[in-house]
């Protein structure tokens, strides 16, 4: 079932000079539709953005997400020509959890990933219908196996393990085998041109992972502010955006702009969302910045966290003002920025 020259070719990639990067840390799933279910791009969009509204570009290369140096995951989506399956790369991020978005991804489907770096080893999961089916993390180890049936994999794991840890090629000829078999799976060839040609690019700034324990089963936790009295979440979306503007100094032109045109009925153009979101990756940097710095406090490294915070939730409300049912996670969002003076600024926002 799976090519040992496809291992062959995967693994002169790994050790080339253009994509030798790509062997310290990728994460890639494959997600295949069952019979008559075809996969929404859409969903999957939602899915990654961990339930708020997802930011899509399209984006030339694969060196944009890797340098940003700021809190954000960038996911690579692909949708095969053949069988209507979606792979799903992230290159950039070690916050992504393989096994949770596997889960997540598997809704009405399967999906079959791959990772290695970051936060954990070589590891290889497959998902159903929103449960994991097998699970081989640490170093594709079956000691460690988990899941409802870890053998559905043994096929997978046997192709990887022909390759023993201490021969010449070692733990890099396993992880070609593992991308031999995503190929198969996926129909998709990780080439040179195909890392430097234009991606769909799902970018993700939320502080939220998907699986974090706070919000068990959930892809996003519902807003602790009740909805207002006459329904209108637009209302509602208009007075957080201006209480986090006012309690955090975001005098941008760019949101003065977008609030302004949907206060007249009309939707901004996407570039003015994208600017809006490019200022919040910078407030996400400024953070990273003052925690790295020696001579940043603690304060003002908890200050500048909460104001990436509180630009997330703007941009979030900004794109939820579009939607017909927004699920208004930008309101959640907001109360993590504001902590404490969440039940004050709930006030203000029922009774303006």
């Amino acid at each position: 079932m799976y090519d040992l020259a496809a291992t062959n070719y995967y693994l002169r990639l790994l050790r080339s000079n253009s994509a030798q990067w790509l062997s310290d840390r990728m994460w890639w799933i494959s997600v295949t539709p069952k019979a008559q279910q075809p996969i929404e791009i859409d969903d999957i969009h939602e899915v990654l953005a961990g339930g708020t509204p997802p930011e899509v570009r399209q984006e030339d290369g694969y060196e944009l997400p890797i340098t940003l140096h700021c809190p954000v995951v960038a996911f690579f989506v692909h949708r095969s020509a053949g069988d209507g399956t979606v792979s799903i790369l992230n290159l950039s991020s070690e916050s992504a959890s393989l096994r949770d978005y596997c889960r997540v991804l598997s809704s009405g489907a399967s999906a079959l990933g791959i990772e290695w770096g970051g936060r954990t080893w070589e590891a290889i999961a497959y998902a159903e219908d929103g449960d994991i089916v097998a699970h081989f993390p640490e170093g594709f180890s079956r000691e460690l196996a988990g899941g409802t049936n870890p053998e559905a994999l043994s096929q997978e794991l046997q192709f990887i393990h022909q390759f023993s840890e201490d021969s010449p090629a070692g733990v890099l000829a396993q992880k070609a085998a593992a991308l031999a078999i995503l190929e198969a799976r996926s129909g998709l060839r990780i080439t040179d041109e195909w890392l430097n040609s234009t991606h769909e690019v799902v970018y993700v700034d939320v502080p939220v992972r998907v699986g974090d324990s706070a919000h068990g089963d959930a892809i996003a936790s519902p807003p602790t502010l009740p909805n207002p009295p006459d329904g209108n979440k637009s209302e509602l979306l208009f007075r957080i955006i201006d209480l986090l503007v006012a309690k955090f100094g975001f005098e941008w032109p760019e949101i003065a702009e977008a609030r302004s045109a949907y206060g007249s009925g009309h939707v901004p153009g996407e570039a003015l969302h994208t600017e809006v979101m490019d200022r919040t990756l910078r407030l996400g940097r400024d953070w990273l910045q003052a925690t790295n710095e020696y001579e940043s406090s603690a304060a003002n490294s908890e200050l500048m966290r909460l104001r990436w915070k509180a630009g997330i939730a703007i941009r979030v409300a900004l794109r939820e003002i579009e939607q017909t049912n927004p699920k208004l996670s930008s309101l959640q969002l907001a109360e993590e920025a504001l902590g404490t003076d969440w039940p004050t600024v709930q006030q203000h926002i029922l009774n303006p």
